[in-house]
């Protein structure tokens, strides 16, 4: 059962910390790891007592507000011991596309094997990714779930935080009639929101820290980026967990301490990257430094985008909570205008001095696909450096096709080295 799987791994994963810490990775990814491991625990719990749970991953907080327990962050199944048995069960058995994202169809079996609770409510969005789309919305029907699907607008501007507030308006009426006990509480999401203010400003502080050479940042470190938030199950010790990992950037700055060993190439990574731990051994072998990720919220959580203050609107008025919530939310610059992902991509190369963008091209994913090409030419044209298009797949990656996946990386990264010097 995926849940059990979730906490033997975490259980694992914490003790490996404690008995050979790697001392290239951040310390305060034990506590990280402690956090999901109780999220587990609670969700297992939750189930058990016959607690109704949501799936409303764009508006999330406002799960727990409602008096859902909320259950998106274990729908994706990022960590899936034997993901091709849920893969089977939506491309054999119900007949979806089987040259498409590896994630999401992964997701949708995970969702209708039973391993996972079914909510009692879900929330999904219009947005240019297909696979994510629809497979959503599949797994809301084929489930008999409730389901309502918001819009994703393509800017944060007043007149769409007004639009999608509207939508939610609708959203919390719905739930409200259609499922007993649910209730939402104002009051629970600006306790929330009020919580969130210290985990982004140290984010925020972690930006300029990854200026420095070396960056003190791990290339797999600096995946981890979700992790950064309140969490509402546990929001002094996921405080804290932001604390220490601002508090341990600063402390490797002081001292030098890079991320990887004799750093000679600082890149930027795009969108979503292989499971497993090779590519990012032979970004440290290389000596390859990687001060950003690109991905949805990136660029917001750093405070790279305009007017990307949750708490006021365009013309500096105080914007209410739900307000608050959908302009974080449409922040994302992925799914959303292309101009979004690329020219935020292009402040952060900037900052960070990046020698070059490595644009992981997953297997099916029609976003990052329809934007390669505008991507390259801008990131050339605005900054003179090159672009990587690596093909390759998160979840069903063959030994194989991880190896030649790695060569083309490895001899990329040796060409952008020796042009460098």
């Amino acid at each position: 059962m995926f849940i059990e799987e979730q906490i033997q791994n975490l259980q694992r994963r914490i003790k490996s910390i404690e008995q050979n810490p790697r001392p290239e990775y951040m310390k305060s990814n034990k506590l990280m790891y402690e956090i999901q491991l109780e999220n587990f625990m609670y969700i297992m719990e939750s189930w058990k007592a016959g607690k109704p749970f949501a799936v409303m991953e764009f508006v999330g907080q406002l799960a727990s507000c409602m008096g859902f327990v909320p259950q998106g962050y274990i729908m994706w199944g990022d960590r899936v011991r034997d993901p091709q048995r849920y893969y089977n069960l939506a491309v054999s058995k119900m007949g979806f596309p089987e040259h498409t994202c590896d994630r999401t169809m992964t997701a949708l079996g995970l969702f209708l094997s039973g391993e996972v609770p079914t909510p009692k409510f879900m929330v999904t969005q219009r947005i240019p990714c297909d696979p994510e789309r629809w497979s959503s919305t599949a797994a809301a029907k084929y489930a008999g779930v409730l389901h309502f699907e918001l819009s994703r607008l393509g800017s944060c501007d007043d007149e769409n935080t007004r639009c999608l507030a509207e939508q939610v308006e609708e959203l919390i009426e719905f739930a409200e009639k259609s499922v007993p006990g649910i209730k939402y509480d104002e009051s629970k999401l600006i306790e929330l929101q009020e919580k969130s203010r210290l985990p982004r400003m140290y984010l925020r502080e972690s930006y300029e820290l990854r200026k420095k050479v070396p960056c003190p940042i791990s290339p797999q470190d600096a995946f981890r980026l979700a992790a950064m938030g309140v969490n509402p199950r546990h929001p002094e010790k996921s405080l804290e967990y932001c604390r220490m990992y601002r508090d341990e950037l600063f402390e490797r700055a002081e001292k030098g301490i890079g991320g990887v060993p004799d750093e000679k190439l600082r890149i930027a990574w795009l969108a979503t990257g292989p499971y497993g731990r090779s590519t990012f051994d032979l970004l440290s072998k290389k000596g390859v430094a990687l001060p950003w990720f690109h991905y949805g919220m990136g660029p917001h959580a750093f405070g790279l985008l305009a007017n990307d203050d949750e708490d006021l609107g365009d013309d500096g008025r105080q914007l209410k909570p739900i307000e608050k919530l959908v302009k974080g939310w449409n922040s994302n610059v992925w799914g959303g205008q292309g101009e979004m992902w690329v020219d935020s991509l292009i402040t952060a190369c900037r900052d960070l001095k990046i020698d070059a963008v490595v644009d992981f091209l997953q297997v099916g994913c029609i976003t990052t696909k329809n934007l390669k090409r505008i991507t390259a030419q801008r990131v050339k044209e605005e900054l003179g450096i090159p672009t990587l298009d690596l093909e390759g797949r998160e979840f069903f990656a063959t030994e194989a096709g991880t190896i030649e996946m790695n060569k083309k990386l490895e001899d990329f990264l040796d060409l952008c080295i020796a042009n460098k010097k």
